[in-house]
């Protein structure tokens, strides 16, 4: 097994590839898919890292991903970022164990700054 992979699941491309430029600096693997159901067919359970998710997404939401993920031992910190913020999901999100909720444009340093937190321990 590499290192930590830092996977990120954003149905709009421009998202993917600007979180892509700006986690690139840490010096991991970033992979970037456009949907939940596009990471459960590739990516493994087991490959260390974090998850950069999307809280609106067409087909799996966010948090059905984060809950089927935990249902599924997966143990990959999540820090979820949304462009319609809303308490309610915050908090579900936060209470289910996600790392952070960022309300898109969030600041590109507290981004580096929670997937650091996230990688923590898996380096």
């Amino acid at each position: 097994m590499g290192g930590p992979v830092i996977f990120v699941i954003d149905d709009d491309a421009s998202v993917r590839r600007a979180i892509r430029r700006l986690v690139s600096s840490l010096q991991h693997t970033v992979r970037l898919f456009a949907s939940a159901e596009q990471f459960l067919a590739h990516a493994d359970n087991g490959t260390p890292g974090c998850l950069i998710l999307d809280m609106r997404l067409p087909g799996i939401s966010g948090l059905q991903l984060q809950k089927q993920l935990a249902d599924q031992k997966w143990n990959l910190p999540v820090i979820f970022i949304t462009a319609h913020e809303d308490p309610r999901s915050r908090d579900a999100a936060l209470r289910a164990g996600a790392m952070d909720y960022l309300a898109k444009p969030f600041e590109c340093e507290k981004l580096l700054q929670s997937v650091r937190s996230a990688l923590r321990g898996q380096l």
